[in-house]
């Protein structure tokens, strides 16, 4: 039987490595204060996605470890942050509210939102869209550029490797991990730490399905990919190809990485099994998940949890996840292949 691995963020996070959208935006913000300062406090700063407006006096500020404080910090200052559109705005309150952002997700919410408001005013077939579509695209982009800025800054140092982690990717093929076969490396993230374990398998075993950071060869692919979703015909029905510019879909004929995935899974008819290593299965890859994990030659889906504390863990939270990608006339199916949590394991063991 063969492995398919899918690895997501958390893989990285495992690392200690602060890639997370969380990680990011507080990032974000602190740097363009940051900015603000070095331009020495203007009564009003902007870039393409904040503007800053000083109230009183100059108040100098220093790095802030978290949203809601920065938030707080500015408005003892009398000072007024507001993002540029409501896009980013909604993102920031997210993550200020609940601790919680995923901007793929929040992008096509934004994009059935402009279609109902369309739908409601009969304007489908007009130019009108164009105002609300193109202004959005273009917030979306800049948060995809200073994000693979962000990601540039961080350095996957050769002492993050985890012997751990190296065994899960190493371990014997199969829901057991007691069978020979195939392995291959589908790594959902930017950055380049599965390398770290990259002397152990040859490069052809690895699809960096997303893109790779500062190679032209494999693009970055940021944006949504359900097809599934009730609105998502609505919305390639409206023959606006500006909709559907961040649709992951159509990004991936960019490069051979979706059809090598295909090969695999299809190849001689072989049998396999999906190995689940810090990807969160969220609905922003859903067209691809639906295609692996209900593919007739998908045998079982373990998943390799986070374990949060010595008691809590997202195991259950991950089934959930998954179930989403699976029709509702696959839901036997799905129970089928879940491996139960007995025979599942944590990437990394809890420490304190």
């Amino acid at each position: 039987m063969n492995d398919l691995y899918l690895i997501g963020n958390g893989f990285d996070l495992a690392h200690g490595l602060e890639t997370s959208y969380n990680h990011f935006l507080l990032w974000y913000l602190n740097s363009f204060l940051e900015q603000y300062r070095i331009n020495n406090y203007p009564t009003q700063y902007e870039d393409d996605l904040l503007t800053v407006i000083r109230n009183d006096v100059r108040l100098n500020f220093s790095e802030y470890n978290s949203v809601s404080e920065l938030f707080k910090g500015l408005k003892d200052n009398r000072y007024n942050l507001k993002a540029k559109h409501k896009f980013f705005q909604k993102i920031i309150e997210n993550y200020r509210d609940f601790k919680w952002v995923d901007i793929e997700f929040e992008y096509f919410l934004a994009l059935v939102e402009i279609y109902k408001g369309l739908e409601d005013k009969n304007l489908l077939r007009s130019d009108f869209h164009f105002s609300q579509v193109t202004p959005l695209n273009n917030c979306f982009n800049a948060i995809r550029t200073a994000l693979i800025k962000y990601l540039q800054s961080i350095e996957v140092a050769s002492e993050r490797y985890n012997p751990i982690i190296e065994e899960v990717l190493l371990e014997k093929n199969g829901p057991r991990g007691n069978e020979k076969g195939e392995k291959l490396y589908v790594y959902f993230n930017y950055t380049n730490t599965l390398e770290l374990y990259s002397h152990n398998f040859l490069p052809k075993s690895v699809v960096q399905i997303h893109g790779k950071l500062s190679d032209d060869s494999n693009p970055i692919i940021f944006g949504y990919g359900d097809e599934i979703h009730p609105y998502y015909e609505k919305i390639e029905n409206l023959n606006s190809n500006e909709f559907l510019k961040n649709i992951k879909s159509f990004s991936y004929f960019k490069t051979n990485n979706y059809q090598r995935i295909m090969r695999f899974i299809e190849g001689n008819f072989n049998s396999f099994t999906v190995k689940i290593l810090g990807h969160s299965c969220g609905l922003s890859d859903r067209i691809l998940l639906n295609t692996i994990f209900e593919h007739q030659n998908c045998k079982a889906i373990k998943i390799y949890y986070y374990q949060k504390s010595e008691t809590e863990n997202d195991y259950f939270e991950k089934t959930q996840e998954i179930s989403r990608h699976f029709k509702s006339t696959s839901k036997g199916e799905m129970r089928n292949k879940i491996v139960s949590f007995e025979r599942c394991s944590p990437l990394v063991p809890f420490t304190k």
